[in-house]
């Protein structure tokens, strides 16, 4: 297992999607077999939406754009987060045993250990959230190229709250979720749960203690280190040029479908999907969601229910051929037309 250490990479990390593209590199590129560690702080405010995300219903689009906030789109799965300077952003590379992957539980672990040691009663809820009473401070996301996998997350140490509010507008099937009527009331900074004494540590330090936790040393010398060099990230730089700079990618298409139905469904997460009927048939529809199945195929759904009649049980037997477990999570087709047809699912989506 070794630390990898980004420090030589100031120039380039001012780049929101910078630190994915650190992974995809460590992932891909054949001399790093064995387990990674890497951390980054970022330089600038950003919101990071997940690879299947509408950002048209999850973000305030027009607070963005006037408080010069950047949106960013990762390969992995999860929800919407905003970061900014007070929010350590961290990520284990690692190569998948058949037990590992998506396994949140194994890598939010020593995260969890430091900040017990803290004072935060820290504890991994639902599928992949680290919460303190009640009340989230990091979100995980995993994703998956060949047999190796990234598994990481953020955590909220003094991020401004009341931007990442006004930032981040999430459906309120996920709110309702979570029993909250807003971000706000939903996420939290971790100092002010910090004991008395660790009060003022800076993150710097806290990424010391993680890092003496996973590395199971007292000493940071001794841990195996990689340290960055100029042709790595000129590499690191060619993929974010290549796979992020489209802003397609990023902002995605926005679709006027006469539908946008939202539920959340436990253990797997809001899935959404913007549809339109005409003359009874579905004649367009696109899935969203935060679910973890990054990699999952949605089109293959979307195609095999357009041209369907709009009748539960016809969507229901289309469903039953599109591998949902596979593509999404653990759903049936039985709860995907429900989703479609039930009124109560409808959702609006922002204007603009």
């Amino acid at each position: 297992m070794r630390y990898v250490d980004l420090s030589t990479g100031t120039q380039y990390m001012g780049n929101p999607t910078m630190f994915e593209s650190v992974s995809r590199y460590l992932m891909t590129n054949d001399q790093f077999t064995d387990t990674l560690f890497e951390w980054s702080r970022p330089l600038k405010a950003s919101v990071v939406i997940g690879a299947n995300q509408n950002v048209y219903s999850e973000l305030n689009l027009d607070y963005i754009k006037q408080n010069h906030i950047q949106i960013t789109r990762r390969a992995g799965g999860g929800g919407a987060v905003y970061v900014d300077s007070g929010n350590l952003t961290y990520a284990f590379v690692d190569t998948d045993d058949g037990t590992n992957y998506m396994n949140f539980k194994k890598y939010a672990t020593p995260i969890i250990n430091v900040l017990k040691k803290l004072g935060v009663n820290a504890a991994l809820t639902g599928r992949n959230d680290l919460t303190v009473d009640g009340k989230k401070f990091s979100g995980m996301a995993a994703f998956k190229i060949g047999n190796r996998f990234y598994c990481g997350g953020t955590l909220m140490i003094d991020v401004n709250l009341d931007a990442a509010d006004k930032a981040l507008n999430p459906p309120k099937s996920k709110l309702a979720s979570k029993g909250v009527k807003s971000v706000h009331s939903r996420v939290t900074n971790i100092r002010p749960y910090f004991s008395a004494k660790y009060q003022d540590i800076s993150i710097n330090d806290i990424t010391e203690m993680i890092l003496k936790e996973i590395f199971k040393t007292d000493t940071i010398k001794e841990i195996p280190t990689h340290v960055m060099t100029e042709i790595d990230w000129q590499k690191v730089n060619d993929i974010t040029g290549h796979d992020y700079q489209d802003e397609t990618w990023t902002m995605g298409k926005r679709y006027h479908d006469d539908n946008f139905h939202s539920n959340h469904y436990e253990g797997v997460g809001n899935v959404e999907i913007s549809f339109s009927v005409n003359d009874g048939i579905v004649s367009h529809a696109k899935l969203f969601g935060d679910f973890n199945k990054a990699n999952g195929n949605l089109k293959e759904i979307e195609d095999k229910i357009a041209g369907v009649p709009f009748e539960k049980d016809n969507l229901e037997e289309a469903f039953s051929h599109t591998h949902l477990a596979d593509n999404i999570g653990n759903l049936t087709p039985a709860q995907m037309a429900d989703l479609m047809v039930n009124p109560v699912y409808q959702q609006k989506q922002q204007e603009g």
